[in-house]
């Protein structure tokens, strides 16, 4: 059907404030039907039923089409609430007008595919439940009791009409009455009326019938019913039935083809953002060496392997920055930011300092790939903020002295750099030298000790004696330890200075090396079993030299980290 919109929304326009209107088309017993869904803005005070005669003039030459007015928020609330009937109105192919500066109506395809699921199971339910009913009609009227026939019929029927109800308000409610439902849906449906009840008054007296039935069957009176009208209403009630699952068939079906549209575009937008992601992503992680880094003797062997390990932190942290503090190579090293001692090694180890916006669980990490190992210290931007706006030494020598690998576009720092107050700094260490440096001694000298006759009371001791020790050398050579690692994280974070206290840790035989394991072990305080092997290993040792051996060995550690020497 051909109407004229542009005159019907100027005629409607000028007289009331519009915000939407929707034209919607739909089927009922193959006959299409025509239906003008107007959304008012609120105004204080008025009510929409007011407006009704305006709207009937307004479309006074146009047949056959009904109409109904609607507050824009209520319309929302209502698709909302689960609402069929405007959820399929709103569609976009039924928009004939829309103000501007309004919000569009129309929900995503998850609240669509939410209201699809629950009109689907509230229709299952509602045809189970109307079988039941039409075969207990079939069986009253077998037996000729027509009333509880025809009660069978009503109930069946109201099924029906509670599930347009509910296609329409997303909730059903508990009238009986068949008229009332029929009457309330008329605002929605406008063939209802004469479709369901009947034109002339022979038809209209035999619908009501249904009611009374009801009523009758309720209250438990007689009621003479002939079994031509019995027969008649129950056929009638299939032919209804009928049509009202095929219109609820008619709204679900446009929905879920929009919904697969919904489904399609925002794939497609998904797609295209996730493409543009993953090339931002790209752009991201590919590793800016600078070109201090490739003044250094680095050999091309190990370019690759550096090379994809720098990726693989730039992909897990999105640092903001990377620093190099010091390497170690077979036939190179770096400059070493704390005095560097030149050694050859074998594979290349990597010393990085990186900084991210916000750190969560991870503060240290030892990173291997190929023939590169990097061993990992996290800074938080607001940290290293703090640090350089104190005057510490260690934050300004990362700063000022290191080599940046990596530097992400969005990070341009402004920080306050405040130079190191020497004066200041010598004597805070030279109090922490004083406090530790006698605490370790005093440590050494319960070695000493011979009533000291428990090995895991001398082993605890010569732990915390190495705790001490490792805090107290990365205090006193860098300014700096890394949070919440273990004591075998810190002699290799050591290793941006020399590589002394690592060499003191590296067994030369199996009493050291038992040694090393429980001298580097996270106690805490607790005591635990020495291994099984510890008497065997130690049995041919005397006492005398034992004690000799735990003494050298914590003085050991003492001048391994500078202390003495």
């Amino acid at each position: 059907m051909e109407i004229n919109s542009r005159l019907i929304i100027d005629r409607l326009s000028q007289r009331m404030d519009l915000d939407r209107a929707f034209f919607v088309k739909y089927q009922f017993l193959d006959k299409e039907s025509y239906h003008l869904v107007l959304a008012l803005k609120p105004v204080s005070g008025l009510s929409h039923k007011v407006l009704k005669p305006i709207v009937e003039l307004c479309l006074i030459d146009q047949e056959n089409i009904s109409f109904e007015l609607i507050f824009a928020p209520e319309l929302k609330n209502k698709i909302k609430l689960g609402s069929l009937f405007y959820c399929y109105a709103v569609l976009p192919q039924h928009e004939i007008f829309g103000c501007s500066r309004s919000s569009s109506i129309l929900s995503k395809g998850k609240e669509i595919r939410g209201i699809l699921d629950l009109s689907e199971r509230y229709y299952e339910k509602t045809i189970a439940v109307s079988a039941e009913f039409l075969q207990g009609a079939q069986t009253f009227a077998e037996i000729a009791n027509y009333p509880r026939a025809l009660f069978m019929v009503h109930q069946s029927l109201e099924s029906h009409l509670k599930l347009l109800q509910v296609m329409v308000d997303g909730k059903g409610n508990n009238v009986h009455s068949l008229d009332s439902r029929i009457r309330n849906l008329h605002t929605h449906f406008q063939t209802f009326k004469s479709v369901f009840m009947g034109e002339t008054d022979e038809d209209k007296m035999r619908f009501a019938l249904l009611d009374n039935s009801f009523n009758a069957v309720n209250q438990n009176r007689d009621l003479d019913i002939s079994a031509v009208d019995a027969s008649q209403l129950y056929d009638h009630c299939i032919v209804l039935q009928a049509g009202i699952e095929k219109l609820f068939r008619y709204f679900t079906d446009a929905l879920k083809a929009e919904y697969d549209v919904l489904v399609k575009a925002e794939a497609s937008a998904q797609a295209e953002l996730e493409k543009s992601k993953l090339a931002k992503k790209k752009g991201q992680e590919q590793v800016n060496v600078g070109a201090d880094f490739h003044s250094f003797p680095w050999p091309a062997r190990y370019q690759g392997d550096i090379q994809e390990l720098l990726r693989q932190l730039c992909q897990e942290n999105n640092p903001e920055q990377i620093m190099l503090l010091n390497y170690y190579v077979s036939d190179a090293h770096g400059k070493g930011l704390f005095d560097f001692p030149q050694q050859d090694n074998g594979n290349a180890e990597i010393y990085l300092v990186v900084i991210k916006k916000k750190l969560g669980h991870c503060h240290f990490r030892k990173v291997a790939y190929g023939q590169v190992t990097a061993v990992v210290a996290f800074l938080n931007t607001d940290f290293l903020e703090t640090k350089l706006s104190q005057g510490s030494r260690f934050s300004h020598t990362i700063w000022n002295e290191s080599v940046v690998l990596y530097r992400h576009p969005r990070y341009k720092p402004t920080y306050s750099v405040v130079p190191v107050d020497w004066q200041s700094t010598i004597s805070k260490t030279s109090i922490s030298w004083t406090r530790n440096s006698k605490l370790m001694q005093d440590l050494v000298d319960v070695f000493a000790f011979d009533g000291l006759s428990s090995p895991q009371l001398a082993v605890l001791f010569l732990n915390q004696l190495t705790s001490i020790g490792l805090y107290s050398y990365l205090y006193l050579r860098i300014g700096y330890a890394p949070m919440y690692v273990t004591m075998a994280d810190l002699v290799d974070w050591t290793c941006i200075c020399d590589k002394k206290v690592k060499e003191f840790f590296t067994a030369r035989g199996d009493v050291e090396e038992i040694l090393n394991a429980e001298l580097l072990k996270q106690m805490k305080g607790r005591v635990y079993e020495l291994p099984r092997n510890w008497p065997v290993l130690i049995s041919n040792i005397s006492d005398r030299k034992r004690k000799k051996l735990q003494i050298s060995l914590s003085i050991s550690v003492i001048r391994a980290y500078g202390i003495w020497s």
